[in-house]
């Protein structure tokens, strides 16, 4: 009788970790620029159902869009996401002189635990220096990080160049006034400009940054730029598991 009870109480300890159980994972991004390359504003991300979708190939970039692939500003685009799921901003805070970006080489990341329908990936981060140079995924269900079921299914990691960098169409494209430039002048907004595959970025060659740094890499189309990665990391309910595996313990030396 004894030993029932016990059973029946190990059950009802594990039943609600099961049934709540979230899958942990962490999102690593990295600049893989060389040390006289180009630099990367805050990484922002989101684990969503697909539903969420913040441009279009073709399509003309919402303010949060201009904001943040001409000045890197991501609270416009978080308030976009706000009640779609979860969502973070990924950034050394040592660097760039001290702000909060990406130098080339440096990497972060940071860990969600996500619920089953948190399935998707978004992410977003302007290339410095630039007029409206961005990186991000036009589709909602672009990078599964979970399966249906909620099982982990990342396949990555996903390695992006210039050539898969886009163009927001809010800026005209002559390296005058951008962001995190020395070089200074004052920038030209873009009529009737459209959401494409950026043209490329080697007018900034052989031009200072704000940082103090030049860039002197010939940027081919081909050059990676940023690294995404997604693990998938032990659940909080391994605890409640232990916790069972001692009751069953407790059990086996009763019975002895």
């Amino acid at each position: 009788m004894r030993t029932s009870f016990l059973l029946s109480l190990l059950a009802i300890i594990c039943m609600p970790a099961i049934a709540q159980a979230q899958q942990q994972v962490r999102v690593t991004v990295e600049n893989l620029q060389p040390s006289d390359g180009f630099y990367l504003t805050p990484v922002w991300v989101g684990l969503h159902d697909g539903g969420f979708d913040f441009f279009d190939d073709g399509g003309s970039a919402s303010s949060a869009l201009e904001d943040l692939a001409e000045e890197g500003i991501v609270s416009g685009l978080q308030g976009l996401f706000s009640g779609n799921g979860q969502q973070g901003v990924l950034a050394n805070a040592d660097g760039f002189g001290g702000a909060p970006v990406l130098d080339p080489g440096e990497s972060a990341s940071t860990v969600f635990s996500l619920g089953a329908s948190e399935r998707f990936l978004s992410f977003a981060s302007m290339i410095i220096p630039s007029n409206d140079g961005f990186f991000g995924n036009d589709s909602g269900t672009a990078i599964e990080v979970l399966d249906a079921d909620g099982n982990f299914s990342f396949s990555g990691p996903i390695e992006l160049t210039f050539a898969q960098a886009w163009d927001a169409g809010t800026e005209v494209n002559d390296g005058l006034g951008a962001a995190f430039s020395a070089t200074g002048g004052t920038s030209t907004d873009e009529t009737n400009g459209i959401i494409a595959l950026h043209e490329g970025f080697a007018n900034f060659d052989n031009t200072d940054t704000a940082d103090g740094s030049t860039i002197n890499f010939g940027n081919a189309s081909n050059s990676p730029v940023l690294r995404i990665s997604v693990t998938a990391v032990p659940e909080p309910t391994s605890l409640v598991l232990l916790s069972g595996l001692g009751i069953l313990g407790m059990i086996k030396r009763r019975r002895r």
